[in-house]
């Protein structure tokens, strides 16, 4: 059996990380992703188009 630890900083990194909202961009750019991993495989569609879709469903850009 291995004797497993855990780097003490890293555990104290990830809880102020778990303590900050992500940006604006940072939410943006993970809805993005998450678009792209649900296309499927043979899709042609970039992340530039599911951006421009994104913006024309809020009403930032006109079609």
């Amino acid at each position: 059996m291995t004797d497993l630890r855990t780097d003490e900083s890293l555990l104290a990194r990830l809880k102020r990380a778990t303590s900050r909202n992500p940006s604006r961009a940072q939410v943006e750019r993970q809805r993005i992703s998450f678009i792209m991993g649900s296309l499927p495989e043979e899709s042609d569609m970039t992340r530039e188009q599911i951006q421009d879709v994104l913006e024309q469903q809020e009403g930032k850009k006109q079609g």
